[in-house]
């Protein structure tokens, strides 16, 4: 069970970091339409744990945050490193599988939505935001399966002692039984010589009580 559960984090291991994490473009139904978005996919964390851990930014940003038809909005976000000026922020998750989900943000800049072309510099930094916050969460996951994995791998290894402990002890009453019933098989030889010593002296006593009976029985 051991060789098993290290196997497995040894192959999910390698799955993430063969899966590296890229933001990507593309167009999404956010904000009302079709519209420029950015896409990442995040590993192992759940949906409610991304939208609840993507609105926490968005409220540190001063983002107010409602829910829409086609998803979430945190309205007037204001990124210092960009400016004073508010962003509409329009995201939402989709579920890949159940390992896998997609965080896609479409950010109204205030008349236009942000695409690469004609915004290269918030569209770096919302990438990045998202490309950090995607590598966060899924690390977080796993982090937060490899200790509930790790509990169980423990109470397995405990189980294993206990087992290994039994084992010791039954070996050791198996050797007590065996130079037991060693003891006792010399017992029963020596018993064996003792009883057919025993059958020859009574009937050696015997004969002499027979005589001595006919000794008594002739005297007139």
């Amino acid at each position: 069970m051991k060789h098993c559960i290290l196997a497995l984090f040894t192959f999910l291991s390698l799955q993430i970091s063969a899966q590296k994490i890229k933001v990507e473009e593309e167009k999404a139904n956010l904000g009302g339409g079709k519209n420029p978005a950015l896409v990442v996919t995040i590993y192992e964390a759940s949906e409610d744990d991304i939208n609840s851990g993507w609105k926490t930014i968005m409220k540190g940003y001063n983002g107010k945050v409602s829910t829409k038809d086609d998803g979430h909005m945190a309205d007037n976000v204001v990124i210092k490193e960009l400016g004073n000026n508010t962003n509409d922020v329009y995201y939402k998750v989709e579920k890949v599988s159940d390992k896998e989900h997609k965080l896609i943000v479409a950010v109204n800049l205030g008349g236009a939505f942000m695409n690469s072309k004609d915004h290269s510099a918030q569209n770096d930094f919302y990438k990045k935001l998202m490309k950090d916050f995607a590598s966060k969460s899924s690390k977080d996951a796993f982090a937060d399966e490899l200790k509930t994995a790790t509990k169980a791998l423990t109470k397995l290894e405990g189980t294993q002692k206990g087992l290994e402990k039994d084992q010791v002890d039954l070996k050791k009453e198996i050797e007590n039984f065996k130079a037991k019933i060693k003891h006792d098989e010399e017992d029963i030889a020596k018993n064996t010589t003792d009883l057919g010593k025993s059958k020859t002296d009574i009937e050696a006593q015997k004969k002499v009580v027979d005589e001595l009976t006919k000794k008594k029985d002739a005297v007139n």
